[in-house]
């Protein structure tokens, strides 16, 4: 404190040496002040000191006593007797948070073990989830004539059973999520419902076809026969083949008044057999003019998608504030992996964040202007982008970016006291520092104790070696003049310059020995055998196959002792492109 004060003492001084130099030191003399005694001057020195000593402390004192604003317009109640992360949210004036936060389990890739989904069950609520959106698709133990559309590996009704009860005893409420229309890959693959494809490809499924609805609805009913809910969510995102089999087009509608009928008709068939909400993802209902979408009005909640720091780009205010007028509650949907690309391998954490903040802002500045109701948000987490798509990030290593984007939901802002949260709920210790400005990715929380931390930290040594891998493949591909194809195809370069560009090709494979031993043993722990062997295959091979083809050019160029007299004879590619097929005869 003493210090404090001599500071301000200092300062005191310096304002009145300031001063009177101003006063006594002009660049001009002036006859008034040559006729100023000394001790005049000396006086007015001092007493304009004091003012501005006076000054100074009153905004001091003014800044020191001001009220902070804060005001606790949400408070996160936890759900049979869950603890509390912390007693109270105190949000940002004018900010509250989405009544309801769901928490999207994609089970159509990379499904994990039930014991791993019943520790995130209530990690999940502690972090601020008040519900869990559960995608079955081919992992749940369908009976009866739709058995097919089980994967081998599905779920068995058992363990479906110990995934309900776990979102029941952590206070979650289950909503299942069945597509409806488009994103039906996974049964319109299978001969048995083929017919039911509305273009050539098994994406989306014919809404003019009655078999379409009844087999919607007879997976519903096993559904809803396992967990009743009070939320149904359709899907019928993405829908982009519309019109184009025989029985729409005999219709001679548009496509969207298509998409928008036969949404009419599922909803109704669900609502009345169940007595319940039903979503729908929004994205095909943004291109429709508002009289086609009336008559969804009173029938659906729209979920609004948008993945990224900036959502009015995708979704633009006038959108939302005709939703406004239209449908009495919305669904906000940011996203926690599965929007970073179809092969990434761990989630952007800080731009998830962001997006999901993004999407707060949003909704409570239309809430005030334009009157719109939201009912909660979807924190969507995809683990393929469709039933074809490769593998992106996995669960379990997820888990800080669900942890993060769930509470920046449930507090309905970003700061360091939400980081602070998570790191504890995360169980780190005191020298990791959870900051995805520096950190998007959060490698860092590979050092904690959540579910899934040991998969991290064998991703962070993965990618470092993916990395190390493709740099020598560049080096070797690009930059090497002793490597390139014309080099292998005539086995002519120069061994030291060969030595040289595959120096580290030995220890590259070895490490990548150690990195399948280790996928072997720590992806077990998480996940079913098959998708072990399904992410070993997507990236393990290529590495693989790209080392093992450099260590057989290595050998091919370093086992020849003597070389022709040039010009070389000119030597065909490995590969050649085939020519096109021939057109169709004319009909």
């Amino acid at each position: 404190m003493s210090e404090l004060m001599d500071g301000s003492d200092r300062v005191v001084e310096g304002v009145s040496v300031l001063v009177c130099v101003e006063i006594t030191s002009p660049t001009q003399p002036h006859p008034t002040s040559a006729m100023l005694s000394f001790f005049r001057r000396r006086r007015l020195c001092v007493g304009m000191g004091v003012v501005m000593c006076m000054v100074v402390g009153m905004v001091v004192w003014g800044v020191r006593s001001f009220p902070r604003m804060t005001s606790a317009v949400f408070v996160v109640t936890p759900r049979r007797s869950q603890p509390r992360v912390q007693e109270e949210l105190t949000t940002q004036p004018g900010t509250e948070a989405p009544p309801e936060r769901l928490w999207h389990l994609d089970l159509k890739g990379g499904a994990p073990k039930v014991a791993v989904v019943e520790s995130l069950m209530a990690l999940a609520a502690r972090a601020g989830a008040t519900g869990v959106l559960i995608e079955w698709e081919d992992m749940f133990p369908y009976t009866g004539p739709l058995a097919n559309i089980s994967a081998h590996n599905a779920y068995s009704m058992v363990e479906v059973k110990r995934i309900v009860a776990a979102a029941n005893s952590a206070g979650l409420q289950l909503i299942h999520l069945m597509q409806s229309l488009g994103h039906l890959e996974y049964i319109l693959k299978l001969p048995q419902w083929s017919e039911l494809r509305e273009g050539e490809g098994p994406g989306e499924a014919c809404p003019s076809n009655p078999h379409t609805s009844l087999l919607i609805m007879q997976a519903l009913e096993q559904l809803m026969a396992v967990a009743p809910a009070t939320h149904v969510h359709i899907g019928a995102d993405e829908v982009y083949t519309l019109g184009k089999c025989q029985r729409c087009r005999a219709r001679e509608l548009p496509p969207l008044q298509l998409y928008v009928d036969y949404l009419v008709m599922v909803a109704k068939k669900v609502r009345e057999r169940w007595d319940v909400r039903v979503l729908v993802w929004d994205d095909m209902l943004r291109h429709a003019p508002a009289h086609t979408l009336r008559s969804l009005a009173t029938l659906i909640e729209p979920v609004v998608w948008a993945y990224g720091p900036d959502v009015t780009k995708l979704v633009p205010p006038y959108i939302l504030r005709s939703y406004a007028t239209m449908f009495p509650r919305v669904w906000l949907a940011p996203a926690f992996k599965g929007a970073n690309g179809p092969r990434s391998i761990m989630p952007d954490a800080g731009r998830h964040a962001a997006n999901t903040l993004a999407w707060v802002e949003v909704g409570q500045r239309l809430k005030q202007y334009s009157g719109l109701g939201v009912a909660g948000m979807v924190i969507t987490g995809w683990s393929r982008y469709d039933h074809f798509a490769v593998l992106c990030e996995l669960l379990p290593p997820s888990t800080p970016s669900l942890v993060l984007t769930l509470l920046v939901a449930s507090r309905g802002f970003l700061t360091s006291a939400v980081l602070h949260d998570t790191h504890a709920l995360l169980e780190c210790p005191p020298h990791v520092i959870v900051q995805p400005s520096r950190d998007p990715l959060l490698w860092s929380t590979r050092d904690c104790s959540f579910p899934g931390a040991n998969v991290a930290t064998f991703l962070h040594r993965y990618a470092r070696l993916r990395r190390d891998v493709r740099l020598l493949r560049r080096e070797v591909d690009e930059v090497s003049g002793w490597l390139t194809p014309y080099n292998v195809r005539h086995n002519f370069s120069s061994p030291s310059r060969v030595r040289e560009g595959t120096g580290e090709l030995a220890s590259l494979t070895a490490a990548l020995r150690d990195v399948e031993d280790e996928a072997e043993a720590v992806l077990a722990q998480y996940l079913n055998p098959s998708t072990v062997i399904e992410w070993r295959e997507q990236h393990l091979t290529p590495l693989n196959l790209t080392l093992t083809s450099l260590t057989n050019i290595t050998h091919a160029l370093l086992a020849r002792t003597t070389w022709p007299r040039r010009p070389l004879e000119w030597q065909p590619p490995f590969h050649t492109i085939p020519p096109p097929p021939p057109p169709p005869p004319p009909a």
